[in-house]
């Protein structure tokens, strides 16, 4: 029986999966964000790349310190991220210059790549493609939520409040970050010699579709606007596309998160990854229902892959340092994507951008199909680990 002094595990498990979906929480609420930003006179709107740019080679600078060292980073790191967040947040309202202001969006990112990287490698050791759909079903329907009340709160009292109300998120993080669990119930230190090179080649494979898929969502989604401007569609109905988009994205997460694929990936991949492509060759003038249909098949087909290959990786993987290169990769994808669209759309044009969503999407089959090449169990590659027989509440996240 359990003792009256351990933590309740299904807390543990709770508020692992809270931080986790917090810590991703910007990527989510960015188009709302930086309209306040440019509404309080803080930042201009042909600035607004740059400032998505910093917070994601922040959060990019984040994940590969918490791969690389979150084993040999203290108990309090998580805490101390978030103290960091929080500060840079409440510091962003004060920017004097706009390399301040990208200064301030770098470091919170950073401090919110760190967190999601080690949460989520922890609590991914148990039924890893659960634990990403829940993360990921989580940070969806919050970060909708978020988008509608932020300018609710900007029209009632003013833009200024409302950035300072995304404050809450780090701080949110900072009390998150005191559950834990005992000393005595921590798992034994890692191995420092069993790093990713142990993983085998099925896993590799598989964190290559991982971060080729997450490349693929963000040529198109960071383009989905200028495509549609283009196209003369109006900021009304790119809104309803985005609104509907997540709604969709929460409904793909609730049903993969069950675990209970009825395709193998070999299949399904592509069938998804041509999902994530609609927006390119269904955005037309006047066709706005085609137009809001393309972005709802961009999310469910994004938000499938990205959780059943992280999932899938992550139990091929093997070690602690293998599931957090996986959420990593995450945050790199987000870098590598728009900066291969934009740098692609730029030599080429509209050829170009779509050839650099082809390409990657191209390198997400290629990988599934070398996984299951490799696999000599079955081509079916989400299957569970014997570790992750054990109910997802029982995965500490405090380690």
């Amino acid at each position: 029986m359990m003792s009256a002094e351990r933590p309740d595990q299904r807390c543990i498990a709770g508020a692992g999966i809270a931080a986790a979906a917090l810590a991703c929480l910007q990527p989510g609420i960015d188009p709302v964000f930086l309209t306040l930003l440019t509404s309080a006179g803080i930042a201009d709107p042909a600035d607004h790349g740059w400032i998505v740019g910093a917070t994601q080679t922040g959060m990019a600078i984040g994940a590969v310190v918490a791969w690389r060292m979150s084993d040999r980073l203290p108990r309090s790191s998580i805490s101390l991220a978030a103290i960091c967040a929080t500060l840079a947040a409440l510091a962003t309202l004060q920017a004097a210059s706009f390399w301040a202001l990208i200064a301030l969006r770098t470091l919170y990112g950073a401090a919110m790549g760190l967190i999601y990287t080690h949460v989520m490698a922890v609590i991914a050791a148990v039924r890893p493609t659960s634990a990403y759909g829940i993360v990921f079903l989580v940070q969806l329907a919050l970060s909708t939520l978020v988008a509608l009340l932020l300018p609710l709160m900007a029209h009632m009292f003013s833009p200024s409040v409302a950035i300072t109300a995304c404050a809450c998120v780090p701080l949110a993080l900072m009390v998150l970050g005191q559950v834990r669990i005992a000393d005595e119930t921590r798992p034994p230190a890692i191995d420092r010699t069993a790093g990713p090179q142990q993983a085998t080649k099925t896993a590799w494979a598989l964190l290559g579709a991982t971060f080729w898929f997450v490349c693929t969502t963000m040529i198109v989604w960071s383009f989905v606007g200028t495509l549609a401007i283009n196209a003369g569609i109006g900021e009304t109905t790119i809104g309803y596309a985005v609104a509907l988009g997540s709604v969709a994205g929460v409904v793909t997460a609730a049903i993969v998160a069950r675990d209970r694929p009825s395709l193998p990936l070999t299949i399904s991949g592509p069938i998804a990854g041509m999902a994530m492509l609609a927006p390119l060759f269904m955005t037309y003038p006047g066709q706005n229902a085609a137009f809001i249909l393309s972005v709802i098949f961009l999310n469910i087909g994004s938000t499938a892959m990205v959780i059943r290959c992280s999932g899938a990786a992550s139990a091929k993987g093997g070690t602690a340092l293998f599931r957090r290169m996986v959420a990593a990769s995450h945050s790199l994808g987000m870098i590598a994507g728009p900066v291969i669209g934009a740098t692609l759309a730029a030599l080429l044009g509209p050829e170009g951008l779509a050839s650099g969503a082809l390409g990657t999407f191209g390198g997400a089959c290629l990988a599934l199909m070398a996984a299951a090449r490799w696999t000599r169990l079955s081509p079916v590659l989400d299957s569970q680990t014997a570790d992750e027989s054990r109910p997802l509440r029982d995965a500490p996240w405090g380690a």
